[in-house]
């Protein structure tokens, strides 16, 4: 185990949602209704604004979404509400090999160091670390909200800088990986210039058609106890 620092995604990576990609496109759908907008996008054009986050502004605007922030707060809102629900219904939950792996990590002789690189906003992101007693293995969380808003998400290296910022790294002395279950993480990986781990769940992903590769790839956060930096 000789990575110093272990930044984790948490939808898809830490918390299981289910199918992320559909989960949100249902948020996206209720937040256009309650903007009035009649003429939705369809499932391609939804679909883009993810991966092109980087001028949703622009996207949101072609849609008539004119005000991003009533747009983002709508999400927000929705989103937290959604999550609330499943939880009581026992369809929300962590992976079974988080606190294993948490635990193992935080335990190792060398100190290694753990924190969360996600774009969901912060309310919620605490309020879930909260409910499943995990927010103890961390020891910074970076989420959208506050001063970091959609321009510093993922795919933007914004929030994995600052995480290693925050941790001291020194990238001639320190190794840092990041794990994610999509794109967005190893994209931002590669641009903080670390390594970046795809987590493959149970979902089965075209990865190996992405423009950009993961250093590693793996089904289990268990396997990240035995890894060695390339």
């Amino acid at each position: 185990m000789n990575f110093d620092f272990y930044l984790f995604d948490l939808d898809g990576t830490l918390l299981n949602l289910g199918n992320i990609g559909a989960y949100a496109d249902e948020i996206l759908i209720e937040v256009l209704k309650r903007l009035n907008i009649t003429k939705a996008p369809d499932r391609a054009e939804r679909k883009n604004l993810w991966f092109n986050i980087e001028n949703y502004i622009n996207v949101l605007d072609n849609w008539g979404a004119s005000n991003p922030k009533d747009f983002w707060k709508f999400f927000d809102e929705i989103d937290f509400e959604k999550r609330k629900i499943l939880l009581l219904k026992k369809e929300l939950s962590l992976f079974d090999d988080v606190i294993e792996t948490l635990e193992k990590i935080s335990n190792h002789v060398d100190c290694k160091k753990m924190a969360i690189v996600t774009n969901t906003v912060h309310d919620i992101v605490n309020y879930f670390l909260d409910t499943f007693k995990i927010s103890g293995y961390f020891k910074e969380i970076f989420s959208l909200g506050f001063k970091n808003d959609q321009n510093s998400a993922k795919p933007s290296p914004d929030g994995i800088l600052t995480i290693l910022k925050k941790f001291n790294y020194k990238s001639k002395v320190n190794k840092a990986i990041m794990i994610g279950d999509s794109i967005f993480d190893i994209v931002a990986a590669k641009k903080a210039k670390i390594s970046a781990c795809l987590i493959r769940r149970d979902i089965e992903k075209n990865y190996k058609e992405w423009e950009i590769q993961p250093d590693y790839v793996i089904k289990s956060l268990n396997e990240l106890i035995d890894f060695r930096p390339n």
